[in-house]
């Protein structure tokens, strides 16, 4: 798959007041998008985009394993994996994409 082109400049100010908010995004997405000053913070939206496309791979591996009768849920270790990833880049102030479906969070153009 391709890697990512997009650019993505955030200020130290966003990084500062948003680490917060772009963790909880990893772990409850739509938090951060029911907050105006957080729509603001394109640091918090990058990690939310990534948060999205994290919680779509966690639908995909629910609905695989209830088709192949547990087959599918191997699926939660990268989930977990990629997890830890976006929450330790959210953390270090990095905006990174997550191997793999990273460039799918990207689609939903919540960086302004």
């Amino acid at each position: 798959m391709a890697e990512s082109t997009r650019q993505v400049n955030f200020t130290p100010e966003d990084v500062n007041n948003g680490k917060t908010m772009a963790i909880l995004a990893y772990l409850i997405f739509f938090i951060p998008l029911l907050m105006d000053d957080m729509k603001r913070n394109n640091f918090v939206m990058y990690h939310t985009e990534q948060g999205i496309a994290l919680f779509i791979l966690n639908i995909l591996a629910g609905i695989l394993g209830t088709i192949t009768c547990g087959i599918g849920l191997i699926l939660y270790i990268p989930w977990v994996i990629f997890l830890i990833m976006g929450i330790m880049n959210a953390s270090k102030g990095e905006a990174k994409p997550l191997p793999l479906i990273g460039q799918f969070g990207e689609k939903f153009n919540l960086v302004k």
